[in-house]
């Protein structure tokens, strides 16, 4: 009887079932494989199937990558009961695609489930170079021609349907086929074939050949291209500059202050007045330092515009330097260092002055940095404001002062080319001229550089403050008009040079 009551004595109680969704999806990844672009799409289905007691609600679906489409409204899928929804896939053109669909369910945040999307198109793919093109300014009578180049970047092969060409009157600009076949041309992946675009100018008026290229490229069935040109009577160029006529500028010179810089070291400190008058005569606001080829450390005071004497105190310096220093000379090095943050020069330098440096030694340079090194740091702390200087030995042979050989002045005079200025021989028996020389080139420009390659160096004419000059020189390596120092323009002169051009123009 106690058994009995304990079985049936709580009949009244009753079990309560938890009702819930169960999403099932399938499949997890669906493969379309390679389509034609532009001619094929493909469609597939993903089963979402309710596998629990209760209604499974679809808030919405998400689908991620290029190409691929769905609905993505949200549905109810009854328990037990499943849903299909459809995934286009339709490639533009040759590509792989990857992508995903997300389902999110009622009040969840995140996707509960999700199915992988992968396809691929196969199509041409045209590349067309140049598609514009600009003839430029040809000079009357020539005969510029310009390539074409259409080539097959897809994995089908391009078929070029025509060309159709548009051109002005007169039809200057023409386009030619040469030995291609007639329409259509097929090229292979990863092939190409060229055709040409001929300018035969009559007149100065502007030209224009417009023409469509016509091809299977789904993407690109239509590639829009033109050539254009305006020919001319002449193509005379002119430029105009103004010399200085306040001089701001940083020296820095950097002695060779081993054993056998004696009797160059002597001529320096002797010739440093020569140096000096000419350069302050052109009432400078400057400043000069220097430094050694072992030592980026500044001997002596930095010399200014405010100091008493600096005839005499430049030369006092240098006699300071002396010849007890390296043997391996890193002029380089330590004209880097200083200059290089930290650096004493570096401190001294103003950012309105043009930097110079002036490198004196009987050796080449042993630096471990290279001179690329040295261009980068100064055209970033002075761009287009460095000019570098020497007084080296004789490159490339070296040379002979008097029994005291000097050996070609490598690494700076490679500085010096790099930026088309000058060096002087340190064996001269006379160091005036070049002293004064070093001033004027310092103070005044004397090299005027031409903006266009290739003039016609008959047509060169100069003019400073509206006369006529003959007193300089072309430097055909350089592309400059080069005066002489006592030549040289002075301080608030006009210069101006006209010249032509050889050849057709920019093409």
């Amino acid at each position: 009887m106690l058994l009995f009551a304990l079985l049936f004595g709580c009949s009244d109680i009753g079990i309560t079932e938890v009702k819930e969704p169960s999403v099932i999806v399938a499949p997890s990844l669906i493969e379309f494989g390679h389509l034609e672009s532009g001619l094929e799409s493909d469609i597939r289905r993903i089963t979402i199937t309710n596998g629990g007691t209760a209604d499974l609600v679809v808030d919405r679906l998400e689908a991620s990558g290029d190409n691929f489409w769905i609905d993505e409204s949200g549905f109810v899928v009854a328990s037990g009961e499943w849903h299909q929804i459809e995934v286009s896939y339709v490639p533009q053109t040759f590509e792989h695609n990857e992508g995903y669909v997300d389902i999110y369910l009622e009040g969840d945040d995140e996707p509960s489930e999700g199915v992988w999307l992968d396809g691929y198109g196969d199509a041409p793919v045209i590349t067309m170079t140049p598609s514009e093109h600009d003839f430029g300014n040809p000079l009357l009578g020539c005969e510029p021609v310009q390539e074409i180049q259409i080539q097959n970047d897809g994995n089908i092969n391009l078929e070029i349907t025509s060309i159709d060409i548009m051109q002005s009157v007169p039809p200057e600009i023409s386009i030619d086929f040469g030995s291609l076949p007639d329409f259509p041309w097929e090229i292979v992946p990863g092939g190409r074939l060229a055709f040409y675009a001929n300018y035969i100018p009559m007149d100065e008026v502007g030209d224009l050949t417009s023409f469509d290229v016509n091809s299977n490229d789904p993407l690109n069935p239509v590639i829009e291209a033109f050539a254009e040109g305006n020919a001319t009577m002449s193509n005379e160029q002119i430029q105009t500059w103004i010399q200085k006529s306040s001089l701001v500028v940083d020296i820095i010179w950097i002695i060779d202050n081993s054993g056998s810089m004696s009797p160059y070291q002597m001529m320096l400190a002797q010739n440093m007045e020569a140096f000096m008058n000419i350069f302050l005569g052109y009432t400078p606001d400057f400043k000069m330092m220097f430094i050694t080829t072992d030592s980026a450390v500044i001997v002596g005071d930095t010399l200014d515009s405010s100091t008493a004497n600096p005839v005499v105190d430049s030369s006092v310096i240098i006699n300071q330097i002396g010849i007890m220093g390296s043997g391996n000379e890193e002029g380089l090095s330590h004209f880097y260092e200083c200059i290089s943050p930290g650096g004493q020069c570096l401190m001294e330098l103003r950012h309105d002055a043009q930097l110079i440096a002036i490198f004196v030694s009987d050796e080449p340079d042993y630096s471990p940095i290279s001179v690329t090194d040295v261009i980068n740091l100064v055209d970033s702390l002075r761009p287009g404001a460095f000019s570098p200087y020497a007084i080296i030995g004789e490159v490339p042979q070296g040379c002979n002062s008097g029994g005291w050989p000097a050996q070609p002045g490598l690494g700076y005079y490679d500085l010096i080319q790099s930026y088309s200025s000058q060096w002087w021989s340190i064996c001269d028996t006379d160091w005036g001229n070049q002293m004064e020389e070093i001033a004027q080139s310092v103070s005044l420009k004397t090299r005027f550089h031409l903006n266009e390659e290739d003039p016609n160096i008959d047509t060169i004419m100069v003019w400073v403050n509206g006369q006529i000059k003959n007193d300089w020189e072309y430097d055909e390596g350089d592309n400059a008009v080069v005066f002489g120092f006592e030549d040289a323009p002075q301080p608030g002169d006009t210069v101006e040079i006209e010249y032509s051009i050889w050849g057709c123009g920019g093409q």
